[in-house]
């Protein structure tokens, strides 16, 4: 019997830490208005290696998805607003940069932080 990891599993894991995301979808769904859907938001440490053995500390921020809640998955150069995150702070508007899907059911978008130079 196969277990259904997206109903078993993530849909309690999102009912929970999941906040409302507006998708802009610039590259999936070009000419298409922007839409609402959830994602958990985290940022992750990373520390990289030199070959002189320096470390480079670097952030990797991401938001994860459900593909059962899209009719059309998110792709790179997409947009997106978090408006607020779990703890209620405004978070602003992201590029992705990456998209990977789990096998599961989820897909982790690797997202940075999108500024407008005026």
């Amino acid at each position: 019997m196969a277990v259904n990891l997206d109903v078993l599993l993530q849909g309690p894991i999102f009912d929970f830490w999941a906040v409302p995301v507006v998708f802009k979808p610039i590259k999936s769904q070009p000419g298409q208005p922007d839409y609402t859907r959830r994602g958990i938001l985290n940022t992750y440490s990373l520390d990289v290696a030199g070959l002189d053995g320096q470390l480079y500390s670097d952030q990797r921020t991401i938001l994860d998805i459900r593909e059962s809640e899209f009719s059309v998955l998110p792709q790179q150069d997409d947009h997106l607003v978090i408006p607020k995150d779990c703890n209620n702070v405004p978070r602003g508007e992201y590029q992705i940069t990456d998209a990977s899907s789990d096998g599961g059911g989820q897909t982790m978008l690797t997202i940075r932080t999108f500024e407008t130079i005026m």
